[in-house]
């Protein structure tokens, strides 16, 4: 086009355009940056045309571009374009100017007001681009309709500089107020500030590149994760011809995170290897910025990372293909202090095509209240499994967990996990843990062996029975399940008996009055949401058998006001004061919880008129205890029976 150009300028110099019509064609034209073929000049009255048959530049073609001038001039050797515009097929007309004088020639293209391109090339083959007010969608001109970036909707404001000769490419560029947003919405940015610097030279057919790109502010998000620009900083180098590109060395610097450094190579199709390594990583804000999203999309409790770990990662066209971690003295704890893990020490390897052997080794486990020992954590990792490779001893208050065996595995969904674990709890003394848990000492031995727990869709669930003896007798619990374990709102079900357990145990652990004798007890269809019981029958009796059954003047009360009588209702004359205990032949007592109300009842067969027998008379003297109130909020017992646990004075009966 320049040739061309130029060639029908000396030609028409001195010549009065006005009448005249005049086509001119030439071949080729080629430069570095850009091509050009099938060039027709046609001069029309004071405009003109240039039609382009193939233009080729950055590496994107157009077919049958043009150039119309509503000012055409070739006068003294100088070719002038004015109120021109340039026409891509399938966009909006860009306008333009283009000029030649004295051996240089300088193009400005006007998308938008205020907007300036100006391009100017120099004696020697050098060529400048200055941006002035530059919007980012004129950027897509020049990008593969098939590019991702072709989609976006760009914007922001472009300033800076390019500069481009036979000694290579030099050039600053600055984004400011930066933003984009793909059609599904799951991948956008706004407010960003960017700044790049880059330098090349073109070698062989391909350009050799380094540079440094700075993120100052603003906000990117790929769903689920947000990152807010603080001052990060991109070193790389590398190479791109022909639609492959190679960084050969990358080195991000993320305050607060630490240093991470790579090498990738991709091409038309995107990434076809990748490897990122990076030592001394601080875990709290990583996971902040990375982790906890992808966990609030699946619904999963906050997690807090803390300590430091060292990564190295492989990605191929397919995916990630391998990973390391080195955790050094780092921690996680989910929200709410349910579970915590610190003092992490190890290596765990990861390969997509292989087996890999690691440890953990972890120096407190903590759930809740409960804590245990140091522990070393053998290892299996395959593609989509990982598995204990041998039984782990983990210490506990005075005795140990034995886990037998412990796995997870990816669904064939590839999203959720599955996994399995056996678990034995070796004689733990109930005093010590009752301690632990902050609750009234107990005496006793506590030992299980639970051989087979699952977890499969969201829900974990007990293969058998839990047996634990206290109080001389014993608790079985069947059925249980644990639905969304990991979540925010994990709910329990089970059914629990008791069988043959000492009052005289039970009322001096919770300093419940003082009674004697033995009680069997149901919960049948337990739920517990969020750690609040929702709904359960629940049922405690006199166990079969004969044995002393005495109860005290304060166990009368206590159980008097968890029926509502306000009183001891069964005391009939005040002689019944000279006694510190009374017998009973039976005791009973119900309650269905639906919907956060209580529904009470008490021994079969002695219903009165609305009224209910917690205690039945036996001996002497005879007492008999009863209830009233059928219906109570479960709040309002709760705070009953905390009330007559908590007080221990002996009550007044008049």
């Amino acid at each position: 086009m320049l040739l061309g150009c130029g060639l029908l300028a000396g030609a028409a110099h001195g010549l009065s355009l006005e009448s005249l019509a005049l086509n001119l064609r030439a071949g080729r034209i080629s430069h570095p940056l850009f091509k050009l073929e099938a060039l027709e000049l046609r001069l029309e009255g004071q405009g003109g045309e240039l039609s382009l048959g193939r233009l080729e530049l950055f590496g994107q073609q157009w077919h049958k571009a043009r150039i119309s001038c509503g000012r055409l001039a070739l006068t003294g050797g100088a070719f002038r374009c004015e109120q021109g515009q340039l026409h891509l097929p399938g966009q909006a007309p860009v306008a333009l100017s283009l000029r030649q004088e004295a051996g240089e020639w300088r193009l400005q293209l006007r998308p938008g007001p205020g907007e300036q391109w100006d391009i100017r090339q120099q004696e020697g083959g050098r060529l400048r681009l200055q941006v002035r007010q530059g919007r980012p969608r004129l950027l897509r001109l020049f990008l593969p309709r098939e590019h991702p970036l072709a989609t976006l909707g760009l914007l922001g404001r472009l300033e800076g500089q390019l500069d481009y000769g036979p000694e290579g490419l030099q050039g600053q560029l600055e984004l400011k107020d930066g933003g984009f947003s793909s059609v599904d919405g799951r991948l956008a940015a706004e407010g960003l500030g960017l700044s790049l610097s880059v330098s090349g030279r073109q070698a062989k057919g391909s350009w050799q590149l380094q540079g440094r790109l700075e993120w100052h502010g603003g906000a990117l998000y790929r769903e689920p994760v947000l990152l807010q620009g603080a001052a990060q900083s991109l070193d790389f180098s590398g190479s791109f011809a022909a639609g492959a590109w190679r960084l050969d060395q990358a080195v991000l610097n993320w305050p607060r995170v630490g240093v991470l450094r790579g090498q990738a190579t991709g091409g038309r199709n995107g990434l076809q290897e990748a490897e990122l390594e990076a030592s001394g990583l601080a875990l709290e804000p990583l996971g902040q910025a990375l982790l906890q999203p992808l966990l609030e999309a699946r619904g999963l409790p906050r997690t807090t990372l803390s300590g430091e770990a060292r990564v190295l990662a492989r990605w191929q066209q397919d995916g990630l293909a391998a990973l390391e971690l080195e955790p050094r003295g780092a921690g996680l704890e989910l929200e709410g202090g349910r579970l915590s893990l610190t003092g992490l020490e190890g290596r765990l390897q990861w390969d997509r095509q292989q087996t890999r052997l690691g440890a953990l080794r972890v120096g407190r486990l903590a759930l809740g209240r409960l804590e245990s020992g140091s522990f070393l954590l053998p290892l299996q990792l395959s593609p989509r499994r990982v598995a204990l490779s041998q039984g782990v001893s983990i210490p506990f208050l005075d005795s140990e967990l034995v886990l037998d065996h412990l796995q997870a595995s990816l669904g064939a969904d590839g999203q959720d996990w599955e996994g399995a674990l056996g678990l034995s709890i070796y004689p733990v003394s109930l005093e010590a843990l009752t301690r632990a848990l902050d609750l009234p000492p107990m005496g006793g031995l506590l030992s299980a062996n639970l051989p087979a727990i699952r977890y499969a869709r969201g829900e974990a669930s007990l293969e058998g029975a839990l047996v634990i003896q206290v109080f001389d007798g014993y608790l079985n619990c069947t059925d249980l399940r644990l639905i969304d374990p990991f979540g925010t709102v994990p709910r329990l079900l089970a059914d629990v008996e008791a069988r043959h357990i000492d009052l005289g145990q039970l009322t001096q652990t919770f300093s419940f009055g003082q009674m004697t004798g033995f009680v069997d007890a149901e919960l049948k269809a337990l739920e517990i949401s969020a750690w609040r019981p929702q709904a359960f029958k629940a049922r405690i009796v006199s166990s079969p058998g004969s044995y002393p059954r005495r109860i005290s003047q304060k166990a009368v009360a206590d159980i008097t006001a968890l029926g509502g009588g306000g009183a001891m209702a069964a005391i009939q004359s005040s002689f019944l004061r000279f006694f510190q205990d009374f017998g009973y032949r039976r005791i009973g007592l119900s309650c269905q919880l639906e919907n956060g109300v209580c529904r009470m009842g008490g021994i079969e067969g002695l219903d009165r008129q609305g009224a209910y027998a917690i205690v039945e008379g036996g001996g002497i003297p005879a007492l008999t205890v009863i209830g009233y109130n059928r219906e109570v909020h479960w709040d309002e017992l709760v705070a009953r029976l905390k009330a007559a646990i908590s007080n221990s004075s002996r009550p007044v009966i008049d």
